[in-house]
C-alpha cells in the first residue's frame, strides 16, 4: 500500500484543495493507500472545506505536518496566519486526524536576518511560546531546521533590502542546546529535518505510520530515493509539484516563481 505525500513541494491544503481532491479521487483509491501525509502552513481548509474534509475522511490514516514558525503575518510569511490563529485550530485538527500522535508541528525554518534599517530579526525566540502551547494539547513531536540559503533566496531577500546572517557555530550550538532544554521541559520529542550534527530523522516514517495504522496495514519502510543526504524519510508518492505557493514565504527555496 502506498503512502501519499501532499505535499513537500507546495501547500496543497491551503492553496490547491480542489486539485488535491481531484488527484486523490482519480489516482489514489482509498483501498490502495496506506496513509496520506499532509503538509501545510495554513490548516484552515482542514476545518472548513467540506469537500476536502469528506474526501480525506475516506482514507484509513491521515498524518499532518503543520508548520508554525512564529512568522505568520509578517514580511517573511505574508499570507500565513499568525501563530495564535494556527494554534487555535489544534483541537479540531487532533480530532480530524484522530489523535495527537498523527500531528507533528514544524518549527521550520529558524531564520536570522539583518533588516534594511540595520536591526536583526530571528524567529528563534518564538520556539518556547509555541512549545508551551502545543504541549498543552499533548502534542509530543516537533520538526526543526535552520534555513538553508540558495541563490534565488539571496536574490529575493536582496530585493527586499534584507541580508541573511550566517550565525557562528557557537551561536548554533547555543540555539541547539536551548531547543533541547525547552523540548525536554515540555516532554516534546524534537526531530531535526536534515540538520547536520543531529540524528537523521524521518518526516515520512513508514515504521511510525505502520504502528499507528488503525487496521494494522503495512507500508514500505525502505528509505526514499532522491532526497537530501541527511533525509531519513521512507518511500512515498508526492502528488504535488513546484509551483507558486499562496503563502508567499520570502525565504522559501521550493518556490520557482518570484512574488
Amino acid at each position: 500500500m502506498k503512502v501519499i505525500s501532499a505535499s513537500r513541494r507546495v501547500d496543497m491544503v491551503a492553496g490547491y484543495p480542489d486539485l488535491l481532491i481531484e488527484l486523490l479521487n482519480s489516482r489514489c483509491p482509498p483501498e490502495k493507500v496506506h496513509s496520506i501525509v499532509l503538509w501545510t502552513k495554513n490548516a484552515a481548509n482542514l476545518t472548513t472545506h467540506q469537500s476536502l474534509i469528506s474526501t480525506l475522511a475516506k482514507y484509513d490514516q491521515l498524518f499532518l505536518h503543520f508548520s508554525i514558525t512564529g512568522m505568520g503575518g509578517t514580511l517573511f510569511e505574508p499570507h500565513i496566519p499568525p501563530a495564535e490563529t494556527s494554534l487555535s485550530l489544534l483541537p479540531s485538527l487532533i480530532n480530524f486526524v484522530q489523535g495527537v500522535s498523527r500531528i507533528r508541528i514544524r518549527f521550520d525554518p529558524i531564520v536570522h536576518f539583518k533588516m534594511q534599517d540595520g536591526s536583526v530579526y530571528s524567529n528563534f525566540e518564538c520556539f518556547e511560546s509555541i512549545a508551551t502551547q502545543i504541549a498543552s494539547y499533548d502534542i509530543k513531536n516537533v520538526s526543526i531546521s535552520w534555513m538553508q540559503l540558495y541563490k534565488k533566496i539571496t536574490a529575493r531577500l536582496r530585493k527586499a533590502g534584507i541580508e541573511h546572517i550566517n550565525i557562528s557555530h557557537e551561536d548554533w550550538v547555543r540555539e541547539s542546546n536551548a531547543i533541547q532544554e525547552i523540548a525536554s521541559a515540555y516532554k516534546i520529542m524534537f526531530h531535526g529535518c536534515c540538520v547536520p550534527g543531529w540524528p537523521r530523522s524521518r518526516c515520512i516514517d513508514g515504521e511510525l505510520l505502520n504502528s499507528l495504522h488503525p487496521k494494522g496495514y503495512q507500508c514500505s519502510t525502505r528509505r526514499s530515493k532522491g532526497q537530501r543526504e541527511l533525509c531519513g524519510c521512507t518511500e512515498s508518492w508526492d502528488i504535488g509539484w513546484y509551483k507558486k505557493c499562496v503563502g508567499g514565504c520570502l525565504y522559501c527555496y521550493a518556490n520557482p516563481m518570484e512574488y
